[in-house]
């Protein structure tokens, strides 16, 4: 009776030997179009007749095998626009039909969707990704940084981006993702590096927005503490020297405006913020104000046809500024409102020189109680 409630017998039995037919005639096109239907009768429950239809497919020849898994999953984009609810269940079935395959064999499927992905900043749509992710980890394969970078980039910023909201956290390494020089650095340094700095990145990761909370400061002074306030300075003002600088590896925009060389990785811009913040709870010096001022100007490069690199980055700069509050970083916010001329970002600044606190020899200094280390 579940069966029945699903695909009738007589139903059941007519699609077997439609697509038995279009399997034998090596017909993939008629087949994609014939499995979409068969997914919407049975719910994408593909062992609604004992797995029978799969196997049906899996003993087609290598290569008409290969040649519908290309054309199933080209078509999710056109089902994630029109029937985003179908995805899953094709999905599914790609996977499955995938099943068994070598690397080699799936080449000509494989391939052009790893090099796809490598060269883009994000899928419109993720369902592409996600049947590439679950093919790869059902054969126990890793996938290479690039594509995992840009699976992190599409979950964030993906207009459908199927499931790869779950499956992105799932990926660990590399900490940030390749292709931003000051990214790339970070990646470098942390090799073998101690537990406390990974700690360190990995909170930097978690920045949302341009103030951080004061429980978010506090974790961040203690992990300060634990790698070296000093030592921490000095690292993470060379990562951020090179905030300003292209993509080592450039990626089709995701604006579609052509080769994106300065627009921000989505999933690296919160350690960009993060670490702005924690350089300000670092003990003073000149190359800190200096670096979060250049980080300003950074974040506002003016992209053709996109706008402004990222106003949020300047306005964590500039907060990290303020809350350095030393006369390098007063200096350097002087400096910034008579070049900056994005109005949100000049408003903050000329606030903060407004309201810069009065000198240490008529208002006692909270810099001892929180800064690290007691500077």
């Amino acid at each position: 009776m579940e069966v029945e409630s699903v695909l009738r017998e007589s139903d059941r039995v007519s699609a077997m030997e439609k697509v038995r037919g279009l399997a034998d005639a090596g017909d993939v096109a008629g087949l994609d179009k014939a499995l979409y239907h068969v997914s919407v009768d049975v719910g994408g429950d593909w062992a609604f007749d004992g797995g029978q239809l799969v196997q049906l497919l899996r003993n087609m020849p290598t290569t008409g095998r290969v040649s519908l898994l290309t054309r199933m999953t080209e078509s999710l984009e056109e089902t994630a626009v029109h029937a985003p609810d179908r995805c899953r269940g094709l999905a599914s079935l790609i996977v499955l039909v995938a099943r068994g395959l070598s690397a080699e064999e799936l080449a000509p499927w494989r391939e052009p969707l790893l090099d796809c992905a490598a060269a883009e900043m994000s899928f419109w749509e993720g369902w592409r990704l996600t049947c590439l992710v679950e093919v790869e980890r059902a054969a126990g394969r890793s996938l290479p940084d690039a594509v995992i970078a840009t699976i992190r980039r599409s979950a964030l910023t993906s207009l459908d981006p199927g499931e790869l909201g779950v499956l992105a956290p799932t990926f660990t390494q590399p900490v940030l993702n390749p292709g931003e020089p000051w990214a790339e650095r970070v990646i470098a340094d942390l090799a073998g590096a101690a537990p406390a700095w990974h700690a360190l990145v990995a909170h930097a990761l978690t920045a949302s927005g341009s103030r951080p909370t004061g429980k978010w400061q506090r974790l961040g002074s203690t992990l300060l503490a634990d790698a070296g306030p000093v030592e921490a300075r000095r690292a993470i003002t060379s990562w951020l020297a090179h905030a300003g600088e292209p993509r080592t590896t450039p990626v089709r925009s995701f604006h579609r405006k052509g080769t994106a060389h300065f627009e921000l990785d989505p999933f690296n811009a919160p350690a960009l913020r993060g670490l702005a913040a924690l350089l300000a709870l670092t003990p003073a010096h000149p190359q800190s104000a200096a670096t979060l001022a250049d980080l300003v100007e950074a974040a506002l490069i003016r992209l053709p046809g996109i706008g402004l690199r990222s106003p949020k980055l300047a306005s964590a700069a500039v907060h990290a500024l303020t809350r350095l509050g030393d006369d390098d970083a007063y200096t350097e916010l002087r400096r910034l409102a008579s070049a900056v001329q994005y109005r949100p970002t000049l408003k903050a600044i000329n606030t903060a020189l407004a309201q810069r606190p009065a000198p240490p020899d008529r208002v006692a200094s909270d810099r001892t109680c929180a800064r690290p280390g007691g500077i």
